[in-house]
């Protein structure tokens, strides 16, 4: 009995197997000798033909009622792939209630969109941090003549008054942009208040330019393009996606801005600073003689740190020298210059500053205030 199990199954084999040649060989034979578009479209009114169903389901659950298909339509069909998919039965019985859903009415293309007028998204700053304006204490590393101070993290002697006898001018008689902004830490941001909302790509950072650094160069831009000045401003985000050497990265970007244009005389590296407290405790600096307005901050290089940089002084000497024009101008908008022992890509101009616009406790619209005061002093002694 076992015996002749076998020999029916392996005859429903052989005779699987002859069908599925045979079927192969009427198709190539079919390919050859019919026109194929008419041979496409054929295949398309079969697949429309509700006999078809009832055939599949005949090839694969047994035998059902005369489909009318021939022999070799009933071959074909028995081979198709749909078989193979589950729960043929329920893709093959039509939904309940098959009635159309109503098409929805025309829109008016004059009639405004649903929720069209509504205000945009605002949100409000922690009551919590505390607004601080930040001016020279008594320690040891604080080199004052009059509104005039550095911090000085080196061992260097600073003699200010020098320095600002030696302070380079910021005037050009070449053709081409005299100004350079660029952005190293690109992507930092401020306390998101009113409008003024981002999404975070890290802890007060984001890739949205209206909200980071890129957004306070434009606007530092405008002012100087506004007085004649010609202004590049490199809105590339030179921390993103990885923080660590974007030093490097940007080190890069102004070597071959200032080869590619030999008329500029200052670059301006624009960041933001971050003050926190151990607890966790936000600041935000304050210019107190402007309103909703932050203080700016420049941080200087040096060869301290034992990397060349021969030029250090002459950069050291134009930070002093805008530092008494904004002085002159708003008593407290200016923070103490910060001397490093770090380079800051300085090395490659002498006429390269950073300035820190705010903290990160500050908001986006106190840190545009500060920009337009640090870009329109900077326009005023070019002029």
């Amino acid at each position: 009995m076992q015996k002749k199990r076998t020999t029916g199954r392996f005859r429903r084999r052989i005779m699987q197997c002859i069908s599925i040649f045979v079927a192969i060989a009427a198709l190539w034979l079919i390919w050859l000798t019919v026109d194929s578009a008419a041979v496409a479209e054929s295949f398309r009114a079969l697949a429309e033909d509700p006999r078809v169903a009832q055939t599949l389901l005949s090839a694969e659950l047994g035998p059902m009622e005369d489909s009318g298909f021939s022999p070799l339509e009933r071959l074909f069909l028995a081979q198709s792939p749909f078989l193979s998919l589950p729960a043929t039965a329920d893709l093959l019985t039509p939904p309940p209630n098959p009635d159309p859903a109503p098409l929805p009415e025309p829109s008016d293309p004059d009639e405004p969109e649903e929720n069209a007028d509504l205000p945009p998204a605002t949100t409000t700053a922690p009551d919590d941090i505390i607004g601080k304006t930040m001016v020279a204490g008594t320690s040891a590393k604080y080199f004052t003549s009059g509104p005039i101070s550095i911090y000085n993290h080196t061992g260097y002697d600073l003699d200010i008054e020098s320095l600002l006898k030696a302070a380079p001018e910021l005037s050009s008689r070449e053709e081409g942009p005299l100004v350079l902004i660029y952005h190293t830490h690109a992507t930092e941001a401020y306390t998101m208040n009113g409008t003024d909302i981002y999404e975070e790509s890290d802890s007060y950072r984001t890739l949205n330019t209206e909200q980071n650094m890129v957004r306070i160069g434009r606007e530092m831009k405008q002012i100087l393009e506004a007085a004649g000045i010609g202004v590049i401003h490199d809105t590339t985000l030179y921390d993103y996606p990885r923080y660590n050497e974007a030093y490097t990265r940007s080190s890069q970007g102004l070597a071959e801005w200032l080869e590619q244009y030999p008329s500029i005389r200052l670059v301006i590296d624009v960041h933001r600073d971050a003050l926190a407290a151990s607890d966790g405790t936000l600041y935000k600096t304050v210019a107190g003689t402007v309103d909703n307005c932050a203080q700016v901050m420049m941080v200087m290089g040096s060869d301290a740190g034992g990397m060349k940089h021969p030029n250090w002084r002459v950069n050291l000497s134009l930070a002093v020298s805008i530092q008494k024009a904004i002085t002159d101008k708003w008593a407290t908008l200016a923070r103490p210059i910060v001397l490093r022992t770090s380079r800051f890509n300085q090395q490659q101009s002498t006429g390269a500053i950073l300035v820190e616009v705010g903290t990160h406790g500050n908001t986006l619209q106190e840190a545009i205030t500060a920009a337009r005061l640090f870009a329109r002093t900077v326009a005023d002694m070019i002029a």
